[in-house]
């Protein structure tokens, strides 16, 4: 027995969260070493949070850049829709605006 091979994106769901997790720990890590280094280097304690912080915010970057990608953009949007009033000022039921009732 075999298992199918699951080489395409997650049939539902969005896009995979180990991916997420490998771009937030990645960001984390390599702007936050960055920020260390140069903090080393230049004598300002202050640059390892800072790329901390850096690299949480491309991290989130590229997670809502993934899963914006992989949202299905083909379906059109709902049409606004308008109440009428009727004698007694209720609401009536919703209608479509180009009713002409």
């Amino acid at each position: 027995m075999s298992s199918p091979n699951k080489s395409g994106p997650p049939e539902q769901g969005g896009a995979d969260p180990w991916a997420a997790f490998g771009y937030l720990v990645a960001g984390v890590a390599f702007y936050g070493a960055l920020g260390w280094g140069l903090g080393r280097w230049l004598n300002a304690p202050y640059l390892t949070p800072l790329g901390i912080l850096v690299g949480i915010a491309f991290g989130m970057y590229l997670v809502f850049h993934e899963y914006l990608k992989s949202v299905p953009t083909d379906t059109p949007a709902p049409a606004p829709r308008s109440t009428k009033r009727t004698a007694d000022n209720s609401e009536a039921d919703a209608t479509w605006p180009d009713d002409d009732d």
